[in-house]
């Protein structure tokens, strides 16, 4: 059957620009695609879309409602007025895992050999049914080489590219989030990286989970993702005002004209806010404690949940730290005025579809 008129101008505009790969980031709460021009140090922010999904249309990594996400990455497209078909897909949950490793000596060949022998006492979802990759980020100090590994098991590699293709879109690279978090923070830091380099924690704090990132000696050297993040909130007015899940999002972000919370949902979110900082605390305690080897210096914030009230300043407490935002705008500018409207959300929710974004394809 021969294509229609608009199919096939729709085939023409996906290959007008076929070395722009998009960021695409399906959340548990929405979908973000962005797309970037420029190069380290000079990016901007072409166009931006996102979508709201419905309650547990994603748990964890599990799509649960799959013509709705579809649906909502076209709307986001639409949105944003992206027109290349090629995406960088990011990955996150529980079946993917990230791990700092030191390798011996050797070609590429032969650390790959080493990095497999060991995977099975590493990737607790099972080394033989996923993907791995490495990159090596330096000399280790005690000898041989540090390598980031990155893990993600095949079934939930085919269930997100399926979603893709089912969009028509291409998964051309395949990445976990929290990598694309720490190429952001690097472009963030820039100069300074060195820095940042002697002990950073990064959390990006969103509706279903906190990721949370110690950047030390030039990468990651710890990832993790904690089960607990905004959706909390939601829940629990909820449960306690027995209102629907979107009506309960609309009280969440609802303020006066002074920027307030009316009092009965501050102190709903308050009460939730204990809970998500204690978890937090609790997998980060090791390396803020004193004398700690992998002792931090500095505390950064990204994600749509680090908007809500009071979080930041409860952070700083439990952590010792000064907790700041990542100034995404500082680094990434915008090249569409419409984008500025809402700077301040654009810049917490946007971290890691831009970081996505950031992945060429060669």
């Amino acid at each position: 059957m021969a294509k229609s008129l608009k199919d096939q101008i729709d085939d023409l505009m996906g290959k007008l620009s076929p070395g722009v790969t998009i960021g695409l980031d399906i959340g548990s709460h929405s979908i973000k695609v962005c797309e970037l021009s420029g190069t380290p140090g000079k990016f901007k922010i072409e166009r931006f879309g996102v979508f709201t999904l419905s309650e547990a249309a994603l748990i964890e990594d599990e799509i649960q409602k799959p013509s709705e996400i579809v649906e909502g990455i076209l709307e986001a497209l639409k949105q944003s007025g992206i027109r290349s078909r090629q995406v960088c897909l990011g990955l996150f949950g529980p079946n993917t895992m990230t791990k700092r490793l030191n390798v011996p000596e050797g070609s590429r060949e032969e650390i790959e050999d080493h990095i497999l022998w060991e995977a099975e006492q590493y990737i607790t979802f099972g080394a033989d049914d996923s993907q791995i990759d490495f990159h090596i980020v330096g000399e280790n100090e005690g000898g041989g080489k540090d390598a980031i590994v990155a893990a993600a098991k095949n079934e939930i590699i085919e269930s997100f590219s399926n979603i893709c293709k089912d969009a028509k879109l291409t998964a051309q690279v395949v990445d976990l989030n929290v990598l694309a978090l720490a190429n952001v923070m690097e472009e963030v830091f820039g100069d300074n990286i060195e820095e940042y380099s002697q002990g950073t924690l990064l959390l990006d704090l969103g509706a279903q989970s906190t990721k949370v990132i110690v950047y030390k000696r030039g990468a990651p050297i710890f990832t993790k993702e904690v089960p607990v993040g905004g959706g909390l909130v939601t829940e629990e007015i909820q449960r306690q005002m027995g209102v629907s899940y979107e009506e309960a999002e609309d009280l969440k972000t609802t303020v006066d004209d002074r920027g307030n919370l009316p009092q009965e949902i501050l102190n709903i979110v308050n009460s939730q806010i204990e809970g998500i900082v204690s978890e937090i605390k609790k997998n980060i305690n090791f390396y803020i404690t004193q004398g700690s080897a992998e002792k931090v210096e500095y505390c950064f914030v990204t994600g749509g949940s680090s908007l809500l009230p009071g979080l930041l300043e409860k952070l700083s407490i439990v952590t010792g730290l000064e907790v700041q935002r990542l100034d995404i705008l500082n680094s990434f500018k915008l090249n569409n005025k419409k984008l500025g409207e809402n700077a301040d959300q654009l810049a917490a929710i946007s971290p890691v579809v831009i970081g996505l974004a950031m992945r060429k394809v060669t």
